[in-house]
């Protein structure tokens, strides 16, 4: 390994990226040629020819299922993708995209870009060339080709198909995995593939365990960085292709590193931080060549606790060096083995590695694996071998059983993790605060032989309370009091938390990300965002901050001796954020109850494991191109495909295959990189992190609901623009860009040629994700609201999934909690477009909020009247309410109402009474009145 720690093997890469290059770029353009073209760009380069066999076979493993399936040009499945340029999509159902013209140009003018790009590369040596190069062509050509518009491509480089027969995914993922396969095959003494899932725990014990919201953004951060420099490892070793899952593609944590490696630094567009949020999950999954597992592991984890420990020792050199300067060594001690101890301690890194299943293989593993998955695998095959379909007798069988693999390696990390590796040694001592199986960090007091103390010239106490602790003490006269509370005392896990942002701040992979870290939001503010947007020009006037009126507001609800919790206010200060609520209240605007509430969003995918194990909604006819499939349907492809074959698979759901496995990891990232930031920061949100299809957020009251339900649209979207709004001038007619918009299209006539054209998983049944959404006073503990609202998720998966499980909680700790699906349905109306109908009517007091709790005692008819009669009923108590005038849509307004009332969705019971999400809707509408109509900014 050289000083990156990059494999140090010439024939490698060279070798790797002769297989990338084995089918050019524009392939589905012009099919004949394609071969010479790919060895012209090998040839520019100066690389050997692979090994044709190896090349072969990493081919047809990576087309998976495909090859072996569709018609050849001989037998009537050639489709003219520059004449039909269709798209399908890989997981959702009946779901395709006509790309628009296309054509192919002048080869010469795409080498030409290549060889201008690949000259600026720096050229330390051979080996770091050669890794540079590959990557370039994996991570920065794609982004350079749309950039460019070569040829008036634009947008569509990033999503050109690796075959025309099924376009289900890019040619770039097809051609990632053909070189990982390679490599795999090439460098394995039993020429074979092997699957890796790789993972670090604790997660929520990590990041859930936070004081401040900032916390835990920080844990958030942190873990997703540690799983990036894992996956770093990976591709130092093998090479990014080799990576299934998450996509590393696009993660502004993995293109740092390969700008920091590579010398990409001008092509940063390519991606983005603009998130600031985690964006990596806790596990990655990887190729590797069979029989490296152990090697490969040893190698991710040591990369893993050095870059820890590396951000551990940043941390506690900061913290020695700001505040413990004078502070002789012997007392110093206990501090740093109780920090070294439980750094060294806390990550569990498991793995677990399978080889790539072929025939044989999958005899002795199929006792591991669900019957009902085998059986559709060999269903296939046996048909395949029937019908005399080309490849069916290959010796890589292993096509056939990739999400049997799959899901072999997943269930054995499953196995590990009910008997960890590693278990911790309780300790002694005072504990964390928020980490109550740690000590906290201290001073040598305890152990301490000196009569008199250092710090107090008395004798040592061997137990000092919180706020005469030496240790703390000095640590809070560094760093103001909204860091560390009087009484707060944590350990090293804990306060790596707390100042990670400033140890970070600088030369490091997170300071991107770091650099507003100082303007976090915290609860306090989040509650009262509508109202501090609304007093923000008086905010201005005054010179103050909104963290400054955001602690006032905090100092409201606190006793006159609890520490500061978000910014130092002096007298001064105060009296002027005082002069801001009195001029907010000179328009009926001061602050209110209602202003002190947030909203905490947790979503996660549905049967994440079984999509990835082949379960997602597509059939085989959604993702063949439509000209095959009607060629298949109506006899005009051989008979082998179109009478023996297909007829028994085309309504089947199609199979997981590695190019597949691709497209979804890339759908997943997409979503989360992109789509999902874009929906929190519209909202006025703030998201914590995004890994795929794990969510976290918080929000103003006012919109929470609104972005819970458009984010779980946009999980079911096929395709995507990511583009600039644009709008025109009205003076000159020039057009003007306004923002990044990201917005579901069925046809791309809104395209702009610098747009990005996304994916998502599509519509369908079994694709979806649950969401638990919680309302919560600012000042009840956040660890306690995170633990609610993961309690909140799993009550939204076991009532179904494809729900949301709403809570709106009282200060005094009253609960509301109602659960309905999506697209839940009573009488054909969907439960939470009558939910914002009823929140609409209380908005503008056409209902009266005493109606609301007068409706709760209708419990016994509920069970017994028929719709109508209910209806009746309720638009009884409209009238008999206090509302201020009888209104001639009582019955619209009734069965809004019933709707709700019947909509609750409760675990294994049909139809249960509930008047919670009455009572929820009151309250946000309440919010959202004084959004809309309370008194504007005072000039």
């Amino acid at each position: 390994m050289n000083a990156y720690n990059i494999r140090s093997d010439k024939k490698y890469w060279e070798e790797k990226l002769a297989a990338f290059l084995h089918d050019p770029p524009d392939k589905v353009l012009a099919l004949r040629g394609h071969e010479e073209r790919g060895k012209m760009l090998q040839e520019s380069l100066y690389l050997p020819s692979p090994d044709e066999i190896l090349i072969s076979q990493a081919d047809q493993v990576a087309s998976g299922l495909d090859r072996t399936f569709l018609p050849d040009r001989q037998a009537g499945g050639y489709v003219d993708f520059s004449k039909n340029p269709i798209i399908t999509h890989p997981t959702g159902e009946n779901a395709h995209l006509q790309m628009g013209p296309v054509s192919s140009g002048n080869f010469a003018d795409l080498q030409q870009l290549i060889e201008a790009d690949i000259n600026g590369l720096p050229q330390k040596d051979r080996i770091s060339y050669l890794f540079s190069l590959f990557h370039y062509f994996r991570h920065v050509l794609p982004y350079r080709l749309r950039a460019s518009s070569l040829w008036g491509l634009g947008w569509r480089w990033g999503k050109l198909p690796a075959d025309s027969r099924m376009p289900d995914h890019s040619i770039w993922q097809h051609c990632a995995l053909v070189s990982a396969l390679y490599s795999c095959f090439s460098t394995s003494p039993e020429r074979k593939a092997g699957l890796m899932v790789f993972s670090i725990t604790p997660v929520q014990d990590f990041i859930a365990r936070s004081r401040k919201l900032r916390d835990y953004w920080s844990a958030s951060l942190i873990l997703s960085w540690l799983t990036a420099e894992g996956m770093g490892a990976v591709i130092k070793r093998y090479g990014s292709d080799h990576i299934l899952y998450p996509s590393p593609v696009g993660q502004p944590l993995i293109e740092e590193m390969l700008d920091r490696l590579c010398g990409f630094e001008k092509w940063r567009g390519r991606y983005s931080v603009e998130a600031r949020a985690a964006t990596v999950p806790n596990k990655f999954v990887f190729l590797l060549p069979f029989g490296e597992a152990e090697e490969a592991a040893r190698q991710i984890e040591q990369e893993i606790k050095n870059r820890w420990n590396g951000l551990a020792q940043r941390v506690k050199e900061l913290i020695k060096k700001q505040c413990f300067k004078d502070v002789p060594s012997d007392c110093l001690k206990a501090f740093d083995e109780i920090f070294d101890r439980q750094v060294d301690h806390f990550w569990i890194l498991q793995w677990a590695s399978v080889p790539v299943l072929d025939e044989d293989l999958l005899q002795k593993a199929k006792d591991y694996i669900p019957e009902k998955i085998v059986e559709k695998a060999q269903k296939l095959l046996r048909k395949a071998r029937e019908c005399q379909l080309p490849y069916s007798d290959s010796e890589r069988s292993e096509k056939f059983f990739f999400p049997l693999s799959h899901d072999l390696v997943q269930r054995a990390l499953a196995a590990q993790k009910l008997s960890p590796r590693d278990q911790r040694a309780s300790e002694g001592g005072t504990k964390c605060q928020l980490h109550p199986d740690h000590e906290i960090l201290r001073f040598s007091c305890v152990e301490c032989n000196r009569q008199m103390c250092y710090f107090t010239n008395r004798p040592p106490d061997k137990n000092p309370r919180p706020s005469e602790d030496p240790c703390w003490k000095l640590i809070r006269e560094k760093w103001r009091k909204t860091e560390f509370k009087e009484t707060e005392r944590l350990s090293a896990i804990g306060i790596i938390k707390r100042l990670v942002y400033k140890a970070a701040a600088e030369d490091h992979p997170l300071t991107p990300f770091f650099k507003e870290a100082e303007g976090f939001p915290s609860t306090t503010e989040i509650a009262a965002k509508d109202w501090l947007d609304r007093a923000q020009l008086d905010i201005e006037d005054q010179g103050l901050t909104r963290k400054q009126v955001a602690e006032w507001l905090h100092r409201q609800e606190a006793s006159p001796r609890e520490d500061p919790e978000i910014e130092e206010l002096s007298k001064d200060i105060a009296k002027r954020v005082r002069e801001v609520v009195e001029k907010r209240a000179s328009v009926r605007d001061e602050p209110k109850v209602v202003d002190r509430y947030y909203a905490i969003l947790l979503m996660d995918g549905d049967r994440m494991g079984r999509m990835l194990s082949g379960g997602f909604a597509a059939r085989w006819r959604d993702v063949l191109h439509p000209e095959l499939l009607s060629r298949i349907e109506n006899g005009k492809v051989a008979e082998q495909f179109s009478k023996c074959f297909w007829p028994l698979f085309l309504d089947e759901k199609r199979t997981l295959s590695p190019g597949v496995h691709a497209a979804i990891s890339g759908a997943l990232a997409e979503f989360s990189l992109y789509t999902v930031p874009y929906i929190v920061q519209r909202y006025g949100g703030h998201l914590i992190y995004a890994g795929g299809d794990d969510i976290c957020a918080v929000f103003p009251v006012s919109t929470a609901l609104q972005a819970a339900r458009e984010i779980a649209w946009a999980y079911n979207w096929a395709f995507v623009r990511r583009g600039e709004r644009r709008t025109i001038l009205r003076r000159g007619g020039d057009e003007e860009s306004s923002g990044t918009i990201v917005q579901e299209i069925k046809d791309t006539s809104i395209m702009q040629d610098d747009d990005q054209l996304l994916t998502h998983l599509g519509p369908g049944d079994g694709i979806s994700i649950s969401g638990g959404l919680l309302i919560v006073h600012h000042k009840w503990p956040l660890r306690a609201s995170i633990s609610r609202a993961h309690t909140l998720l799993d009550i939204a998966k076991d009532s179904g999934r494809a729900a949301l499980a709403l809570e709106f909680q009282r200060r005094a700790g009253e609960r509301r909690t109602f659960v309905a699906g999506w697209e839940d349905k009573v009488w054909d109306e969907r439960v939470w477009d009558a939910f914002e109908a009823v929140t609409a009517f209380l908005m503008d007091q056409q209902i009266s909020s005493s109606l609301v709790y007068k409706l709760a005692e209708l419990k016994p008819a509920f069970y017994v009247l028929q719709q109508e009669d209910l209806i009746r009923l309720i638009a009884h108590q409209i009238l008999r309410s206090d509302s201020k005038e009888a209104r001639k849509d009582e019955e619209e307004v009734a069965r809004k109402l019933a709707v709700l009332l019947k909509g609750h969705r409760a675990k294994g019971e049909e139809e249960k009474f509930n008047s919670d999400i009455l009572i929820i809707a009151n309250f946000i509408a309440e919010v959202r009145r004084r959004k809309r109509n309370e008194g504007r900014t005072v000039a």
